[in-house]
């Protein structure tokens, strides 16, 4: 079981291919392995694909159960450091984006360039998305775990729910099959979602930057990805169809051909 020692936290990750480092991170409460299926499987090919279990999820250890966005930034610099990988292409989804954003800020040195998807900027001011976060933390909190997973299909996008029921149900099953299973660590997640705040500073990212969002997003609605591509200098925006939070699994063919493409220019 490949791990790092990061400081307190023992991260532990997961690696396929040869070339360009990808690093691959998830979102809130799920595990590296959400991304291997539709995208470590292609990018493979031609990328040496990283995934990693964030510190509170998954098989990564320590870390307790307090933390902030910056504090999982610095676990990605440390297992990059650790494993000699002096710069990287860095995709994110959700929480992952932002820890993205806050390594391009704290370590632009790693970053080669930057995929953003499902994204936003300032918790305090972004009150709908607030809201998301604080509502499930009570439920995780103060209700069964069965309630609290109920509300999992506000990730997904109506139209794919009313219209697509095949793929709404293979989606279901991929996001359980890798979600953490650790509790205190998915309520230390949304805690982190909670304090996570880059407005101000997104200008001073550097690298190539690309924003995905789906157009269906009921989470990080469209407009908040929209906000960060046009904070990032440069950065490059990108909207995906029929498609809502759960973009990575509902539109997998699609929102890999945004990165290749970016990938090639990056």
């Amino acid at each position: 079981m490949p791990t790092v020692s990061c400081g307190d936290v023992e991260v532990f990750y997961e690696e396929s291919g040869t070339g360009q480092p990808i690093i691959w991170i998830p979102g809130t409460g799920l595990l590296g392995s959400t991304w291997e299926r539709h995208q470590v499987s292609r990018f493979a090919a031609r990328y040496r694909c990283l995934t990693l279990d964030l510190r509170g999820s998954g098989r990564t250890q320590g870390g307790g159960t307090s933390f902030t966005v910056a504090d999982m930034a610095d676990d990605v610099a440390g297992l990059m450091d650790m494993l000699g990988i002096a710069s990287a292409h860095v995709a994110g989804l959700s929480l992952g984006s932002a820890v993205v954003q806050e390594l391009a800020l704290r370590r632009p040195d790693l970053v080669r360039s930057a995929v953003l998807v499902a994204t936003w900027s300032s918790t305090e001011h972004e009150h709908h998305i607030r809201r998301h976060f604080a509502s499930r933390l009570y439920a995780l909190e103060h209700g069964p775990l069965d309630v609290f997973g109920q509300f999992a299909f506000w990730m997904s996008a109506p139209s794919v729910i009313d219209h697509e029921p095949d793929l709404q149900r293979d989606v279901e099953r991929e996001l359980a099959a890798h979600t953490s299973k650790r509790v205190d660590g998915m309520a230390g997640h949304f805690q982190a979602d909670l304090s996570h705040e880059t407005r101000d500073r997104l200008g001073a990212i550097t690298c190539p930057t690309l924003v995905l969002h789906g157009t269906e997003d009921l989470i990080t609605l469209p407009w908040y990805n929209e906000q960060v591509a046009k904070l990032i200098p440069h950065a490059v925006g990108r909207s995906i169809p029929r498609a809502g939070h759960l973009v990575w699994l509902e539109r997998p063919q699609e929102l890999n051909d945004h990165i290749e493409e970016f990938l090639a220019s990056a």
